[in-house]
């Protein structure tokens, strides 16, 4: 592997999905449990939960479905979650299926990507993401889809973490199934261990760069200008949200006011957008 391979710019990347092992049913349905739980902790980081009352929404990178269920709980008209894996949008139509009969009319999940909707241009109220966007390779051009999709004055509520550059932002894959993973070990290591570890790891998987793992290296200066480009204007951003995360966030929350070390410190980023 030459040098080039990890330092190319991620414009050339192209979404497979045979980089991501195909999940075992039962620690699917753990994990989505999980996360149901785990939506309400969700939302006390933006503040409390939306209005979703009547409204049609849309959610990225919806996984396993969960979210995208507690939108439609909440009392959303429709609701529409999008995964580019398929396996985990047809765990999402089993589970919803099976036990959420009531509100399964209200419930679309499309393996798809967004810039490849076209019926639901001006109508969607709200599009919602939750541990996505770090993922996002052509942020700029998916945040243009998503403009095209909102009405006016419609809102994008995401919230997104670990960030690249923060102790843990390469997803712990520097140390993939070992029980202990040193913080900023991946920007030590550098990006050619970290993929080497991530394939050996995973048998048959031959991936080439941080991009293929779905990791931007976005931080949090080049979200916000990707907003402000996209035609968004920012309601409220919260960074480091406190809820239910390490307790080592105070500390992190310190170290991001220090001149030189704010990339390293800031760990999520929980932002409203709207729309102009």
């Amino acid at each position: 592997m030459n040098k080039e391979t990890f330092t190319d710019q991620y414009v050339n990347y192209k979404f497979n999905e045979e980089n991501f092992a195909v999940e075992d049913e039962s620690l699917c349905l753990k994990y989505f449990e999980k996360q149901i739980i785990d939506s309400q902790k969700y939302w006390r980081r933006f503040g409390g939960r939306p209005d979703f009352c009547g409204k049609v929404v849309l959610e990225i990178g919806c996984g396993h479905g969960a979210l995208t269920i507690d939108a439609a709980i909440s009392g959303a008209q429709q609701v529409i979650g999008l995964d580019l894996i398929g396996n985990r949008i047809s765990f999402a139509q089993r589970i919803v299926a099976e036990r959420f009969p009531d509100i399964a009319n209200r419930i679309e999940f499309h393996q798809l990507d967004i810039d490849n909707i076209t019926t639901l241009d001006g109508k969607v109220d709200v599009i919602i993401s939750k541990d996505t966007f770090e993922h996002i390779m052509g942020i700029d051009r998916v945040l243009l889809s998503i403009r095209r999709l909102l009405r006016e004055g419609g809102l994008l509520i995401t919230g997104f973490s670990p960030l690249y550059y923060s102790p843990f932002g390469d997803h712990g894959f520097h140390a993939i199934g070992q029980p202990i993973k040193l913080p900023w070990a991946h920007l030590i290591l550098g990006d050619a261990r970290v993929v080497a570890a991530y394939n050996k790891y995973h048998p048959g998987v031959e991936c080439h760069s941080v991009y293929e793992l779905g990791l931007n290296k976005f931080k949090r200066r080049d979200f916000l200008q990707t907003f402000d480009k996209a035609g968004f204007t920012i309601v409220s951003e919260r960074i480091n949200a406190v809820e239910g995360a390490s307790k080592l966030m105070p500390l992190l929350n310190l170290l991001r006011k220090v001149p030189g070390l704010e990339d390293y410190a800031n760990v999520n980023m929980y932002v409203v957008a709207r729309k102009i």
